[in-house]
């Protein structure tokens, strides 16, 4: 099985800023930390999508069988 897609319930990792964040969603202070969290969870979370507790989904298939399978795999954070 391969890696094919990975559904995040947010978009980036509020403590280290590990993950893709829009220029234009970025605090002017640089750190989500300082905003109130109702505009914390919008810049993060704009779709309002939470999958278990704030987890991910991983789907995976399988490309070199002619029926190409899939899995997935899932987690809370």
């Amino acid at each position: 099985m391969e890696h094919l897609l990975t559904i995040n319930s947010s978009e980036f990792d509020g403590e280290s800023w590990r993950t893709w964040l829009p220029v234009e969603d970025t605090p002017a202070t640089g750190t989500i930390w300082d905003l109130p969290y109702e505009q914390r969870t919008e810049i993060q979370c704009p779709p309002g999508l939470t999958l278990g507790d704030m987890g991910g989904i991983y789907l995976f298939e399988c490309t070199s069988c002619p029926d190409r399978p899939f899995a997935y795999r899932s987690d809370c954070s």
